[in-house]
């Protein structure tokens, strides 16, 4: 797995070891822009399975701010290499079909994933509604769980549970 908040990714990490889980490979690193789960060849590596709890509606850019050596920041495209095939957000909006179309592009040909995500995703418009619409064309799309709201903390909105299946699909 991975998890971007140092904070967040340390208690996974022990919640594992508690559990007598001492092989688990937990990176800490910002999955949309640096994932860090590859092969000997730089590439992605494929899973049977993946379980995923991303942040609700992070907001995201297709660029980002990277120091240029001198001190000063410098604006330039963050690269996606053959995951976001469908949508990838302008400046301010949310990245929670990035995540999913991350999760598709890292299953096996055979595999099959299940997210919590917020209930915008079903029903925001525009480029989103052409992402859901590119799940359910493919097949992907296996099931859709409602949560109720106040399930998390922090968040009274209400989530869901998406289940996504690439054998199978086209």
């Amino acid at each position: 797995g991975q998890e971007k908040m140092g904070t967040t990714w340390s208690i996974c990490k022990m919640n594992m070891l508690l559990h007598g889980i001492s092989h688990a490979d937990i990176r800490n690193a910002d999955t949309l822009a640096d994932p860090q789960h590859k092969d000997e060849n730089d590439e992605l590596r494929r899973f049977d399975r993946v379980l995923a709890n991303p942040p609700f509606s992070q907001n995201y850019a297709k660029t980002k701010s990277r120091d240029d050596g001198s001190g000063a920041k410098k604006k330039e495209p963050i690269a996606y290499p053959g995951r976001f095939h469908v949508w990838m957000p302008e400046k301010g909006k949310k990245a929670d079909l990035m995540f999913v179309q991350h999760m598709l592009a890292v299953l096996k040909s055979n595999g099959r994933m299940a997210t919590v995500m917020p209930h915008g995703v079903l029903f925001r418009g525009g480029e989103e509604r052409e992402a859901r619409q590119y799940f359910v064309d493919r097949g992907y799309l296996e099931a859709v769980i409602g949560l109720p709201s106040n399930l998390f903390y922090g968040t009274g909105i209400p989530a869901c549970i998406l289940v996504l299946n690439k054998d199978g699909a086209q």
